[in-house]
């Protein structure tokens, strides 16, 4: 059996090129994150999906983000999905409309995604919308803490209902920042203990049962002198032992601007690995992957092909959800009724 990595990569493409093929079988690869340049049409993205899972057994995962708004990789054919932010303004209408849009939302996407084989989306954004931050912006649901927990309740529920695992982002929370990390190196001056409001909404979905939480890359310098994604002190001594979570943690694009006074990308993945982060996300940075690869030391007791499988969508048996043109239909109706439109 081919053993799984901890990289998820992203392809140039539409189809894999030979020299992709050669990489994605890489001890190092367990995944491989789509963007809409490798998207022409559903039949197509089907085909590429079952072109990359062919690649080993287990099968790697194929994620992509999927958000809504102006985050949604793939539009031609699928459903032109709502903003979170938009979901917000209907639950200030109307909390019941707001959770109902929310919890429908969510299935439209998963259920889309899943009929060509993609396993999840690295979805829902649960930081606060501080109006500071362009990057978040109205990808984020809202600025109060507790309708956020509402929201992304609603959102966790519909992809459970569907089979869907959610990945919580950006934890601590990205809003209160206005540089974009995919830029510079953001820097949140706040200490530990006024996050309580950005912590809120993950900690809310641990409890339920979160399967993924993505990191920040945010230099929080009043708890530690790393980033988030390369601080133990943030992932293991924070998030795993004080706020107790039990699922995956990814790491945002390591080759992100945020992350550029660390000068080799296998250094950016040793750091992210050892400070504990079960698997990282390398894309668009192709410069001497394979060789990068091989300088990659993999923790012993990394286990991901038992870990990745965390992310695979669940068969649903015990109930069958409304159809798919059933859940747009009802979605429409509550965006085309709202009092905010």
């Amino acid at each position: 059996m081919t053993r799984l990595g901890p990289i998820i990569v992203s392809i140039d493409d539409k189809k894999l090129s030979h020299k992709e093929k050669t990489i994605l079988s890489h001890d190092s690869i367990g995944g491989v994150i789509l963007f809409a340049n490798n998207y022409e049409n559903r039949n197509q993205l089907k085909d590429l999906v079952q072109s990359i899972k062919a690649i080993k057994s287990p099968e790697l995962i194929v994620c992509v983000d999927q958000e809504g708004g102006r985050i949604q990789r793939f539009q031609k054919e699928f459903y032109s999905l709502p903003s979170l932010k938009l979901l917000g303004k209907i639950y200030d209408s109307s909390a019941e409309d707001g959770l109902k849009a929310s919890y429908l939302a969510s299935q439209i996407m998963a259920l889309e995604l899943l009929e060509v084989n993609i396993d999840f989306s690295f979805t829902p954004v649960v930081d606060l919308d501080y109006e500071l931050s362009s990057v978040i912006g109205d990808r984020a649901f809202h600025s109060a803490s507790q309708t956020v927990i509402d929201l992304s309740t609603a959102y966790l529920k519909g992809l459970e209902h569907v089979g869907m695992k959610a990945v919580a982002k950006h934890f601590p929370g990205h809003g209160k920042v206005s540089i974009d990390s995919h830029v510079d190196k953001p820097i949140d001056q706040r200490s530990f203990d006024d996050l309580d409001n950005d912590l809120s909404p993950f900690q809310s979905l641990f409890k339920e049962g979160l399967s993924a939480i993505m990191t920040a890359h945010i230099l929080f310098p009043m708890v530690d002198s790393s980033i988030v994604t390369f601080s133990q002190k943030w992932l293991k001594d924070i998030l795993r032992d004080q706020l107790n979570f039990q699922g995956l943690v990814i790491s945002d694009d390591l080759s992100m601007g945020a992350t550029k006074d660390i000068g080799f990308m296998r250094d950016k993945v040793n750091m992210a690995l050892n400070a504990g982060c079960d698997y990282v996300l390398w894309c668009h940075s192709k410069e001497n992957l394979e060789v990068e690869l091989d300088s990659i030391a993999i923790k012993t007791d990394f286990n991901p092909s038992n870990q990745i499988e965390l992310m695979k969508p669940l068969m649903k048996h015990e109930e069958t959800p409304l159809s798919i043109n059933e859940l747009i239909s009802e979605l429409d109706h509550l965006l085309n009724s709202s009092a905010i439109l």
